[in-house]
């Protein structure tokens, strides 16, 4: 009898190491219609950089709009190791009804975190928000054989948070976002297959909408050490896409190359696993042994 528990504890802890495995990062679990006029979450995540090994929280940057309630949802253990950190927001996304413009928030900055803003423009970070489970994208257009750009999309996970003038040094922040949300109708529903970021640096501080039309406005500028107002505002436009269905939305980020390996990311993975495979053997090892000093005294 004390053999068959031991067993039946054997095959549960290879159980939960093969949970383990499998809990690392699933791009989405199953589909989830939205149906015209429902809303539709957008979640901040997380900012990162190829040329700096730590990601950040979105709300841990002192010069962007936070909620006065942020929601935080339960997070699995890939999105973890991921270093992901979502949380809600107060962008509001309706399926089907495009925005023209809206306005986020106007925030008045303290030269620190003017200053701060400057240095994340500078050192190349990029934002992941999420949408259905999809996050933001860069959109490029594939080249063909002959070396021309064709139609065809790839998408790379997340936007610039600035751009920065190496010739001038100076930092532009980005305070309005052109958001595509691409959709497939599935009956009365339609589900997300794309979602599309477009930054851009606009200096505002009116407090409502900038010209988004006037190609050649001026861009915000930061990094300095004085106080600044900065108005985020944002646009949404619903595009049906009927060349991606919804199980190959994946397919545009898996085609992005040029990627930097994140050293960092798979190291505090490797530490981890290492960590739960330990604990998982020390557990077994206890088990067995009392089992045998058991038989042996029998």
């Amino acid at each position: 009898m004390r053999g068959l528990t031991s067993a039946k504890l054997f095959g549960l802890a290879l159980l939960l190491a093969a949970d383990v495995v499998d809990a690392f990062y699933i791009p989405s679990m199953g589909p989830q219609s939205f149906k015209p006029g429902e809303r539709v979450p957008l979640n901040v995540n997380r900012v990162f950089s190829e040329h700096v090994p730590l990601p950040f929280a979105y709300y841990d940057l002192p010069f962007v709009c936070k909620p006065q309630d942020v929601r935080r949802p339960w997070l699995n253990i890939g999105e973890v190791l991921r270093g992901d950190r979502i949380a809600s927001s107060d962008y509001e996304l309706t399926m089907g009804e495009d925005s023209e413009c809206r306005v986020l928030c106007t925030k008045t900055l303290t030269p620190a975190a003017n200053e701060e803003a400057g240095r994340f423009v500078e050192q190349d970070y990029l934002v992941e928000w999420i949408v259905d489970k999809l996050p933001g994208a860069t959109v490029f257009l594939k080249h063909g054989a002959d070396g021309a750009k064709t139609k065809e999309k790839e998408y790379e996970p997340g936007f610039k948070i600035g751009a920065y003038d190496k010739t001038s040094g100076h930092a532009y922040l980005n305070n309005h976002v052109s958001m595509h949300v691409l959709y497939e109708k599935r009956g009365e529903g339609r589900r997300i297959v794309g979602f599309e970021v477009y930054p851009r640096s606009i200096k505002n501080t009116a407090g409502n909408c900038p010209d988004l039309k006037d190609k050649a406005a001026t861009p915000l500028l930061v990094g300095e050490h004085k106080e600044a107002v900065v108005t985020y505002s944002y646009s949404v436009r619903w595009v049906e896409d009927t060349s991606v269905p919804w199980n190959h939305r994946w397919d545009r980020y898996l085609t992005a190359t040029d990627q930097q390996v994140h050293w960092y990311a798979i190291l505090n993975s490797a530490v981890i696993i290492l960590l739960l495979s330990g604990v998982v053997a020390i557990i077994l090892m206890r088990m067995l042994n009392r089992d045998l000093s058991m038989y042996t005294e029998e």
